[in-house]
């Protein structure tokens, strides 16, 4: 009878503390506590998988809490909600360590995509003056970068970042060489109308001199020695073999199509024979 007794009171004892056990107030304010600074470094993109995890814990013991509102006997759910809560702030400190080394993959990428755009807006112009067939596809894979930036995908960000420099790099070069062409252009039709110089210079051939040396000395370009030899072709016969005593016109008064005619001809002639030539 004393044991039934005794056990009736151990039973009585436990059913009270269940009765009155307490809500794990204090654990579940450390949890939203973890979870907010999780956030701090962006958890939510940058972490997701893990802020997701965590928050699914907190909302399974914030279940378990209310169901213990409908229960004499609250205890047995207040014990599942620690054991979430536990969890949930086990996945917060992960999605915080997560977070942090992923924001700052995410800097760099957003620090190293911000200078690209700089460099797009730079050759804006030129790119649309010289009609540069990348650009519009390099801002188009800069916007999309940004959207990675955005959402904390370092990753496919950087490889479109490793795009956009190899693209940078053609345009710039396609924009260079467009300018350089245009500048020859330029100075082509200007010296088509201007003469680079005007007269005539008489010149004795000496002894040792070659078209070349003479090209070379009078148009400081030796490359130039077709002009003197077309210039002189009833003295010339052979550019190869010309005499002391010669007196050659040294023509100051020539195009710059002729100049350049003029040195691709003595760049390409190959092989001489008597009276090869223009």
């Amino acid at each position: 009878m004393k044991i039934l007794k005794y056990l009736s009171l151990v039973a009585l004892v436990v059913s009270f503390a269940f009765a009155c056990a307490k809500a794990p107030v204090k654990m579940y304010d450390d949890t939203k506590a973890a979870l907010n600074a999780a956030e701090q470094y962006n958890a939510k993109e940058c972490a997701t998988e893990e802020y997701n995890a965590a928050m699914e814990e907190l909302k399974a013991a914030e279940e378990q809490m209310e169901e213990a509102k409908d229960h004499t006997f609250k205890g047995e759910y207040y014990d599942a909600a620690e054991k979430r809560l536990k969890a949930a702030q086990e996945k917060a400190a992960e999605a915080e360590r997560v977070a942090k080394a992923m924001s700052k993959k995410n800097d760099r990428a957003a620090a190293e995509l911000e200078e690209l755009g700089k460099e797009l807006d730079a050759i804006e112009a030129d790119a649309q003056k010289y009609n540069v067939g990348n650009y519009d596809e390099l801002v188009a894979k800069y916007e999309e970068a940004q959207e990675y930036i955005d959402d904390c995908e370092p990753g496919k960000a950087n490889a479109l970042i490793d795009e956009i420099k190899a693209g940078l790099q053609d345009a710039k070069e396609e924009i260079a060489a467009a300018k350089a062409e245009e500048m020859k252009e330029s100075m082509a039709a200007e010296e088509e109308t201007t003469k680079e110089s005007s007269g005539v210079e008489k010149y004795t051939v000496v002894k040792g001199d070659t078209l070349w040396d003479i090209s070379d000395r009078k148009y400081m370009n030796p490359f130039m020695w077709p002009l003197i030899y077309w210039a002189n072709k009833d003295e010339i016969k052979d550019p190869d073999l010309i005499f002391p005593g010669q007196i050659f016109n040294i023509n100051k008064d020539y195009y710059y199509s002729e100049k350049e005619e003029a040195i691709n001809f003595a760049k390409t002639r190959g092989p001489w024979s008597l009276f090869d030539g223009k």
